[in-house]
């Protein structure tokens, strides 16, 4: 049987010579493992150093070679969504959301963090209930939002480099990107739901069922999808950047613990710390952000919700601050929700990975 493998992953070589006479007149970038497991190859050294720095990759399961998809991943995103909704990052957007809907040209006219706090907790009852309002059932639904992502971000960095022969860095910028194209197009319903339950208490009560149902009676099917296109360029930047700085973070901590001579195996905590810096970096996109909160807010009938329109309405009420309302917590939003989905849940399927392959196959 022979493992399929990725064109620019090399391997040390324990070759006889007939083999690597024969790897020599093939190209550096075919590489293959035959049933006994004898690896080819033409530089030793140079192919172990690339081993290690593949190997340090968040998606390094997938860089050798591989028996399906990470399927796996389909559940770690909705897994480590949820772990960071339920500790402080649901709270995070529903303080974010209610900074991203005011209007006025002052800073007088939007309410401070502090103010908007006390106000959530005096019309919730408390501080548990303001800290999970509108979690149960439309920030859990939400959870689903991880579904997509790092799947198929996993998925696109494979493909291009086994398919498209990119290089590791290029493939996994531009895998970023497509994954957060993903994620816009899936979550985008989600999104407008959850904008008209944080704008209306009433809808607290409702099923997800229901709270669907009114809006598709009130403003139509196609009111599910207000917002999509900024929805999906603002996802598709926002991971572009959080995976590109990630990596990159990741990599020079890598080669400093390589030139330390330590092990190039990065612990949790700095794991978690690259997720943070990626996050934080990401949340440039925010202005594009507070335009599809605007474009899903509830409006009068009749108005104009065009990417167009949505941008002149924001100028006319609130000037540039429009744009710019609620940045400071999307830093942190952003920066705490990357270190779960970077640092976390690389670690996650790491041990999902081992465990199913103990003998440290890839799968």
């Amino acid at each position: 049987m022979r493992i399929e493998m990725e064109p620019s992953a090399s391997l040390a070589s324990t070759s006889s010579p007939a083999s690597s006479a024969s790897a020599a007149t093939t190209s550096s970038n075919s590489r293959s493992i035959d049933r006994d497991g004898t690896r080819e190859n033409d530089n030793h050294t140079s192919c172990e150093n690339e081993a290690d720095t593949l190997a340090t990759s968040p998606t390094a399961a997938s860089i050798f070679a591989r028996q399906r998809p990470a399927y796996e991943k389909l559940a770690i995103g909705p897994l480590m969504v949820f772990g960071e909704m339920i500790t402080g990052g649901h709270y995070l957007e529903v303080l974010r959301l209610g900074k991203q809907m005011t209007t006025g040209r002052s800073a007088s006219d939007c309410p401070s963090y502090r103010s908007l706090h006390q106000t959530c907790v005096a019309d919730s009852g408390g501080f548990v209930p303001a800290f999970y309002r509108g979690f149960l059932p439309w920030g859990l639904a939400q959870c689903l939002k991880g579904v997509p992502v790092l799947f198929v971000q996993s998925e696109a960095l494979y493909q291009l480099r086994t398919r498209a022969g990119w290089s590791q860095g290029a493939a996994e910028k531009a895998s970023g990107f497509i994954g957060g194209a993903s994620m816009g197009i899936f979550v985008c319903p989600l999104q407008v739901v959850k904008v008209q339950v944080v704008a209306s208490p009433h809808m607290n009560a409702m099923s997800p069922f229901q709270a669907c149902v009114k809006v598709v009676r009130e403003k139509g099917l196609s009111s599910l999808y207000h917002g999509l296109l900024p929805m999906t360029i603002r996802r598709s930047l926002d991971w572009g950047i959080r995976f590109t700085v990630s990596s990159e973070v990741k990599s020079r901590v890598v080669e400093r613990r390589r030139a330390a001579g330590r092990s190039t195996d990065l612990p949790v905590i700095e794991l978690i710390g690259c997720g943070l810096v990626g996050g934080a970096f990401s949340a440039l996109t925010h202005p594009i952000d507070n335009v599809i909160t605007n474009s899903q807010k509830p409006m009068p009938p009749g108005a104009k919700r065009d990417l167009l329109s949505v941008v002149k309405r924001m100028y006319a009420e609130s000037g540039h601050r429009a744009f710019t309302r609620g940045f400071a917590i999307k830093i942190v939003d952003n920066a705490y929700h990357m270190a779960w989905m970077y640092g976390v849940g690389t670690v996650v399927y790491d041990h999902i990975r081992n465990t199913l392959t103990p003998e440290g196959g890839r799968m």
